[in-house]
């Protein structure tokens, strides 16, 4: 099923975090996957519903350093350092 009530399955589990992070995109699915495989051992594949409320839509850049010999011919140091992007990651809150 894509969605189901809240009567249809009456208990609710949650996955919390103890501080105030990001989570990248590979983290969450892989919880996912893992609390996925997890409930369809122990409930069966229609006896339970998983929904992931929180997505990653926070860009994470870096700005590449060479560290090379004639690096310093190719690198312009801080100016200019807003990066490039390197992944997506989801800010997570104690909660």
């Amino acid at each position: 099923k894509k969605q189901a009530f809240y009567d249809e399955f009456p208990h609710c589990v949650h996955l919390i975090s103890n501080e105030r992070e990001h989570l990248s995109s590979e983290a969450l699915e892989a919880a996912r996957i893992c609390a996925n495989k997890y409930m369809v051992k122990n409930c069966g594949k229609d006896g339970f519903h998983m929904r992931v409320r929180k997505h990653p839509y926070h860009v994470v850049r870096i700005n590449k350093m060479l560290s090379c010999a004639g690096a310093d011919r190719l690198q312009t140091g801080m100016r200019g350092a807003y990066g490039k992007p390197q992944g997506l990651v989801a800010r997570v809150g104690i909660e």
